[in-house]
Order: structure tokens, then sequence, then C-alpha cells
């Protein structure tokens, strides 16, 4: 059995201040059958927000209503959300020495979010095709040659034999990887500060859709970089008060 998940990111690849404070990695997963109704859904939203059938759908175009409305539509279907958040600012991040910036960046941070992909669609019993967007200055031979030389270290933690292939594509040639794009956004949303406020409502209207494992969310289907799991309520649960509510 299979299952696909579709990778979209959101932020700056800056480290230091120079762009985003978070740089946020998502996969939306879903099996064939449900990947079909998301198709549905997706040509569902787009009516319903008035953007054209012609129109790639960018979650940072969106106003406010908009984003809510596609939030609700995602809600009624069956997948996992999977993100990795780095804190480009912490100095664990900053100090790193090659510098963690740039595809580095890019690379570690995919590497996090597709062990954590793996986990997912392995416990359950399947297999996975990831659909990464195609980034530009990342080719497919460098992701491809990436995941299979991190897959040969011993302290990878990316199951064996899970993943069927990596396939890099446009989001204007995946809708579904444009709706990974809008999970993506709803977590940068709940995290990026822009005029001293953050968004958290989308996601948390999606919360129900964040992968957990024996309960747990954090480090799973949120894991934040550098940050250890066990330390996340004390260091960010007072910037961050939705981290209560998930």
């Amino acid at each position: 059995m299979e299952m696909y998940a579709y990778i979209d990111e959101s932020g700056d690849e800056g480290i230091g201040g120079k762009g985003t404070k978070w740089f946020v990695i998502t996969a939306l997963i879903a099996n064939q059958e449900a990947a079909t109704v998301l198709g549905y859904t997706y040509h569902r939203m787009k009516q319903r927000i008035n953007l054209g059938a012609d129109k790639v759908l960018h979650w940072s175009e969106l106003s406010h209503p908009r984003k809510k409305a596609v939030a609700e539509e995602l809600v009624n279907n069956d997948f996992a959300i999977c993100s990795v958040l780095v804190d480009t600012q912490h100095p664990d991040i900053v100090n790193t020495n090659p510098r963690l910036k740039g595809r580095r960046l890019y690379f570690y941070t995919f590497r996090r979010l597709i062990e954590r992909i793996t986990w997912y669609c392995d416990d359950k019993g399947y297999k996975v095709r990831l659909y990464p967007e195609n980034k530009g200055g990342i080719k497919y031979e460098e992701l491809n040659g990436y995941l299979n030389y991190i897959q040969s270290q011993p302290d990878c933690e990316i199951r064996k034999g899970c993943i069927l292939g990596v396939k890099p594509k446009a989001k204007s040639q995946s809708n579904l990887i444009q709706l990974a794009d809008c999970v993506c956004g709803a977590v940068h949303d709940a995290v990026e500060y822009k005029y001293g406020v953050i968004e958290d409502s989308y996601l948390l209207m999606l919360k129900d859709k964040l992968y957990r494992r024996s309960g747990k969310v954090s480090s799973y289907g949120l894991k934040f970089m550098p940050h250890k799991s066990t330390l996340i309520p004390q260091l960010l649960a007072g910037t961050y008060k939705w981290l209560n509510n998930i």
C-alpha cells in the first residue's frame, strides 16, 4: 500500500535575522483514496474563494477570509500534517560551522521531515512517494543523491525501505502541492510575528490533522529545531499560547 507526501516550505533560508525568524517545511500526507478526494476539494475551494481555474493557489496571497475558507475546506478531508520548524535566529543554528543556510538548511530540515514522514507511514504499514516542490537551484539528481547519502549514515532515522521514490514538482503541476503550501502557510502564520501579532486560528482549525505518536505532537507533527522536544512547553508555550491547545 502507498501513501503520498506533498511537501512545501514557508519562510526564508537566511539565518541570523536576515529574513524570517522561522523556516518551515511541511508535508501533507494522504493515501491514494484521500488524495483523490483532496483533488476534488481543491477545485471546490477555488470556486468558493473565487480564484480562477487557471490560477495557482498561493497561501501568502490570500486574505484572512479566504485563508479561513481554505482551512474550513481542508478540515473535512483525511490527511496528516507533519512540520519541521527551524528557528533561524537561535545561536545553535547561527553558529553552526559550516553555516546552516540556503540549501544546507533546506537539506537538513528536509531530512528531519522525511524521517517523520517515514515513521508515520511505516507505522501504518505503508510505503511513501515523496513530492516536494521543485525548488529553484536544487536538481532532482541532487535531492535524490542526498536522500541516498543520508540513508547510508548510522544516525539516520529514515525507515529503511519505506521510500518508493522522490519526484519534485512545480506548484503549477500539482494541486496537492498547492494544498501543502496552504497547510505550511497555516503553520508559519502561527509562529511568525508580523507587526507584533501572529495568526494561529488556521492551525488550530487543522490541529486534529497533526501527526501524533502515543498522543504526542511535539517532535512528530511539529518538530521545533534546535529545541529539544521535552523542553518545548517551557521554552515556547509562553510565546505561542496555542501550543497549550493542540
